[in-house]
């Protein structure tokens, strides 16, 4: 995707009701634009949190005033489970055990919005975290169904986990495959849209150590990519690469999944 239309998208996307809208407008599939609206919202999460955690006395005391966890949370420009997050803590609460159980609270009002928040948030809550898992899941079925139909022999991240690989990708090849004369020794799977941040943040996280244990790859960037991006001698492919295959079901599955529901 060109840098331009990148920045059109991610200008013009701030919640979750306007994606399906956006994705019309723009002619892109919804998960693509759900993508970037969740980088958006995690690029501001990153500068927002830190200054509101600062203040987490003073928000606890506007909720024991009568102010809602939810319009805190809009005041402050955080999604609603981070504010219940920071609030719990506040009260001393374990953030995990709630949330896996709201009913473990004795207070009835602080048990409702707690629900409620976690109903509510696409981006934070333990049922978002699930539908991520699950998003990204779906994408690494697809890869191991086109190395399958090609006759592609692979180890799978797990598999060399057990001959004591650690910070492995998603597939490694047995033999070297040549895609557009670039020699690819591994395949890692990622369902988010590779903007610049994101892939110079996997590059030396996770790409480099890849490259010097295993040689080249692939990364597959299923709701697409920013042109410009450092290609780093690697090869680069979105959910278009996929649709010349007989995985045409499987890849618009993967589009239309939005983590809302």
């Amino acid at each position: 995707m060109e840098k331009e239309r990148y920045r059109w998208i991610y200008e013009s996307i701030d919640i979750f009701d306007d994606v399906e809208e956006l994705a019309e407008k723009f002619m892109e599939p919804v998960g693509v634009i759900s993508s970037i609206l969740s980088q958006k919202t995690v690029s501001k999460v990153k500068k927002t949190q830190p200054k509101v955690q600062k203040y987490s006395h003073r928000h606890l005391k506007k909720w024991e005033k009568g102010q809602s966890i939810q319009d805190i949370a809009k005041e402050n420009k955080l999604p609603e489970s981070l504010m219940a997050t920071i609030l719990l803590k506040e009260m001393g609460y374990s953030k995990k055990q709630v949330f896996n159980n709201p009913d473990i609270l004795s207070d009835e009002r602080l048990k409702k919005e707690t629900k409620e928040v976690i109903e509510s948030d696409f981006h934070y809550s333990p049922k978002a975290h699930k539908l991520q898992s699950i998003r990204g899941q779906m994408g690494e079925d697809i890869i191991e169904k086109w190395l399958i139909q090609n006759n592609i022999d692979y180890y799978t991240e797990y598999d060399l986990r057990e001959y004591g690989h650690t910070k492995t990708p998603d597939f490694v090849l047995n033999d070297t495959l040549i895609i557009e004369g670039t020699d690819i020794q591994w395949i890692e799977s990622k369902a988010i849209f590779g903007d610049e941040k994101e892939h110079s943040h996997y590059f030396k996280k996770q790409f480099k150590q890849y490259e010097e244990k295993f040689g080249q790859g692939m990364i597959v960037y299923w709701y697409g990519y920013l042109d410009n991006i450092d290609l780093n001698n690697h090869i680069i492919k979105d959910y278009q690469f996929f649709y010349s295959y007989k995985l045409v079901d499987d890849v618009e599955s993967l589009l239309s999944f939005s983590i809302q529901w």
